[in-house]
């Protein structure tokens, strides 16, 4: 078995996936965390940066062989443990509700940062009102993905836990909660969801999701 080293921030974040990965695979990794990049840790981190693969993470160490980017993790980690489909239209629908659920997270990251510098309270209702609806429109995309196989009664591709299913878990479970709910007070967006909230109660039920829900640091982002 190969040695792992995920190195990210100390934080769930973009990396939580890949540590649900391991988790569920039942494979040993060392879980390094870094400071920063914000608050008092973001001058150590900027010391780090240049000499961490591309200057982002998370970055991958297997057997000491430098793996950087979050989509080229997942997918290497999914093909090495068995998640990934045996079909290549089944592979193609992995990438798809990724690419979407992706969408979804680079529209949170816009608004609840320009809500947090924004003063003008005015101008703050209209961003929550463009981040509310921007979040109903992706969430209705990955709702149709999910629906579009088993009625959305299980997983979204196939019949077994794929990584598409790992990264919607964890934008739905941790990264709306953390970004969207706390900047708009609320998630009543979600109320039409209903197919993605029981996705969500399914995928955080399965026994070893839960163990390390359970276990895992408790961090705000």
């Amino acid at each position: 078995m190969p040695s792992y080293k995920l190195t990210y921030f100390n934080f769930m974040g973009i990396a939580e996936p890949i540590r649900i990965l391991f988790h569920i695979a039942g494979v040993q990794f060392e879980d390094k965390r870094v400071p920063g990049p914000m608050g008092e840790g973001s001058k150590e981190w900027e010391k780090l940066k240049p000499n961490i693969g591309l200057g982002n993470l998370p970055v991958l160490e297997v057997d000491g062989k430098v793996l950087p980017q979050r989509p080229a993790i997942l997918r290497y980690l999914a093909r090495e443990h068995g998640f990934q489909p045996k079909s290549s239209w089944d592979i193609a629908q992995v990438d798809v509700v990724i690419a979407t659920t992706l969408d979804l997270e680079t529209a949170m990251d816009k608004y609840f940062f320009s809500l947090y510098e924004e003063k003008d309270p005015e101008k703050k209702k209209t961003l929550i009102k463009e981040l509310t609806e921007s979040c109903q429109e992706h969430l209705v995309k990955l709702g149709k993905l999910l629906k579009s196989n088993n009625e959305g009664t299980g997983w979204f591709v196939g019949d077994k836990i794929t990584i598409a299913d790992m990264i919607a878990f964890c934008t739905l479970h941790d990264g709306i909660p953390t970004l969207v709910e706390t900047a708009v007070g609320d998630l009543s967006y979600m109320t039409n969801q209903e197919h993605l909230k029981a996705f969500v109660g399914r995928f955080k039920a399965e026994p070893k999701v839960s163990e390390w829900l359970d276990k895992r640091p408790k961090t705000q982002f």
